[in-house]
């Protein structure tokens, strides 16, 4: 902890760190508010899935793009309108009736609004803090953001199930709106300027590693979101037990991504972090009681943190100047495109073979996400030598 507290000393970075963690905090709650939402309103755990699939293809959409827009129009006008827009968008899915085409269309324009915050914030950090200080607040960002999947899904149930599923929605929404306030008017914001990329769309994906880690990381997030889904299935949508175990497993997340913040990055380490996700995740298949699928899960989410945070070192070292914020905008969507296909993938499975087959399917989708890196593991940087190589840059002003 001595590491993360001579971190904090650089003047600005507590403050970015807090209020964009309060700005994405919505990121927890509104998977599994719309999931119960849609189910208690169709019945169907597929047209659930599905409406989940177009919030996450809508931020797949907007992720390179929005970057873009940010690097020529400034970052706090962008996330301000694209705020307003899924503002609305969600709003009305919350209040109106639920239809499968309408909710389709509402989910997937609020998807693509959701406001792009950690891009702009993952493309400043090379520039208040180089060398290990720079893995050791990616290691710290990737966990500490487990608050958010630790806070967000007890927060979400137990509105859900206590007050109504619309008002989890509407719950989210809010709590966007007084992050996004908070993180728009600090003073280091209006400091941010994002670099153009240099080439054209897409044209960062030409660096073998940062395409490994893309397909690594949609894998990844798909196999999170397959549990995700069994977990709540394994519950039913009025028990609060759902959204303890799905905090449990981030909490797991959140002390092994603090635990490993200081490790050494190899070219296998990708490998073995994802392994012990899909490791966990077959695990809890052997009994689904409460017990259980918390000691399994918490093996599963000491490898979630840690994972992220290779894939973000690796794209930070492969990729430099304007077309880094890209190259994490490419990294965020295909996470999104990974929640949609574990979404949609663990709706059909669930409702096909119960929960078990969801929890199958998201331990395979990992075990693949931890193949790719280790039959590519040679287009992969070697990173241990930044664990003993410090700095700091002291350009954020509070």
């Amino acid at each position: 902890m001595k590491r993360y507290a001579e971190l904090f000393k650089t003047p600005g970075l507590a403050r970015i760190v807090a209020s964009q963690l309060v700005a994405r905090f919505q990121n927890g709650m509104i998977t599994l508010a719309v999931l119960i939402h849609v189910q208690a309103a169709t019945g169907r755990y597929a047209i659930a899935g599905l409406v989940l699939a177009a919030i996450a293809i809508g931020q797949a959409f907007s992720g390179p793009v929005s970057t873009r827009w940010m690097a020529k129009h400034g970052v706090r006008p962008v996330i301000l309108l694209m705020a307003i827009v899924a503002a609305i968008s969600l709003t009305a899915l919350a209040i109106l009736p639920v239809h499968p085409a309408s909710a389709i269309a509402l989910a997937l324009l609020g998807g693509f609004a959701l406001p792009p915050v950690q891009p702009a914030v993952r493309a400043t950090y090379p520039t208040i803090v180089t060398g290990s200080k720079l893995q050791s607040l990616q290691s710290f960002d990737a966990a500490i953001q487990e608050v958010i999947w630790v806070a967000g899904p007890v927060i979400a149930v137990f509105v859900a199930t206590q007050v109504s599923p619309p008002a989890a929605i509407l719950s989210a929404v809010g709590i966007m709106t007084l992050g996004l306030s908070w993180f728009l008017t600090a003073p280091a914001i209006r400091d941010i300027r994002l670099q153009p990329s240099t080439g054209k769309m897409g044209a960062v994906l030409k660096y073998p590693a940062v395409l490994i880690m893309v397909a690594a990381g949609t894998l990844l997030v798909a196999s999170f979101a397959a549990i995700e889904a069994a977990t709540v299935a394994v519950f039913g949508n009025e028990s609060a037990e759902s959204g303890w175990v799905l905090a449990i497993w981030a909490g797991a997340s959140l002390i092994g991504g603090l635990a490993l913040g200081h490790r050494p990055i190899g070219r296998f380490s990708i490998v073995y972090r994802i392994g012990i996700v899909a490791a966990g995740a077959a695990l809890v298949t052997v009994s689904l009681t409460f017990g259980w699928m918390i000691f399994a899960l918490v093996l599963s989410g000491f490898g979630v943190a840690p994972a992220l945070t290779v894939m973000y070192a690796v794209v930070t070292h492969e990729v430099k100047g304007g077309d880094l914020a890209e190259s994490i905008g490419w990294l965020g969507t295909g996470h999104v495109l990974g929640a949609a296909m574990g979404s949609a993938i663990a709706g059909f499975l669930i409702d096909a073979f119960g929960p078990y087959g969801a929890f199958w399917g998201g331990a395979a989708i990992a075990a693949l996400g931890a193949i790719i890196p280790l039959v590519w593991s040679r287009f992969l940087p070697d990173l241990r030598h930044l664990a003993t190589h410090t700095g700091a840059i002291d350009v954020v002003k509070e």
